[in-house]
């Protein structure tokens, strides 16, 4: 007696599922990365406010400053 069993749905779905599991490292690993851009973006934009406490309003200096901070900023919001 010969019993025979179609198992195309099964490795379909086991395909699948491992393509899920990727998927989700790679999320898992891009979170990481964003979080560790953000704790740099922190720091660069802590040490632009110091520099601009340091500068006389109106210097074109305290004026770039302030752009980087917006900048570094967008890119924190970005992450």
């Amino acid at each position: 007696m010969l019993v025979f069993r179609d198992t195309t749905e099964r490795q379909r779905m086991e395909k699948e599922l491992l393509k899920m599991e990727k998927l989700q490292s790679l999320g898992v690993l891009a979170g990481g990365i964003a979080h560790d851009f953000n704790n740099f973006l922190t720091g660069i934009i802590g040490n632009l406010s110091l520099a601009k406490m340091d500068v006389q309003p109106g210097h074109p200096v305290g004026r770039a400053l302030g752009e980087m901070e917006k900048a570094a900023l967008r890119a924190k919001d970005l992450t």
